[in-house]
């Protein structure tokens, strides 16, 4: 066995995909997107290739070997993803963390520039529990005898 492994199973295109993964510092980062979209558009054409033959060879009856060519497709392209991936993520992440940072900032600033409250000071937002309209009616849920003379005046008039 070899140290590096075998880009035998890989066509031309996708044997230069991996040799990009593989030097990503000359890539700048909207290539590196469009590295990893072709990447994931192979191993996932690879992976719907496994699965048709599998499907293929039981639907046959056959006993037919694991198609290692293609499984070693698949490796190769989901290692290359990793790669790219892990590049990408972390020029992402610095960007979003000075971003986030350059926003608290302004909204530090802003705040340190906006003007105290100048309402009235006798206004509170808590007024207690609103009064109920009308008290001299029972609630209209009720099963007693107050409540009677409310359900039958809205039903059907005085009996």
């Amino acid at each position: 066995m070899t140290a590096t492994p075998s880009t035998r199973p890989l066509d031309r295109d996708e044997a230069e995909m991996i040799q990009q993964s593989q030097a990503l510092d000359s890539l700048d980062h909207s290539e590196r997107l469009d590295l990893l979209r072709r990447l994931r558009s192979r191993r996932d054409r690879a992976q719907r290739m496994i699965r048709s033959r599998t499907r293929q060879a039981r639907a046959e009856g056959s006993n037919a070997g694991p198609d290692t060519g293609a499984r070693d497709k698949k490796a190769l392209l989901t290692e290359a993803i990793a790669r790219v991936a892990a590049a990408v993520d972390t020029r992402g992440a610095s960007r979003k963390a000075s971003t986030a940072t350059d926003h608290l900032r302004e909204a530090v600033a802003a705040k340190a520039e906006s003007h105290p409250w100048r309402g009235p000071e006798d206004r509170t937002t808590d007024v207690g529990p609103a009064d109920t309209p009308n008290t001299r009616i029972a609630p209209s849920g009720a099963l007693h005898a107050e409540g009677m003379r409310a359900a039958i005046a809205r039903s059907t008039g005085d009996r």
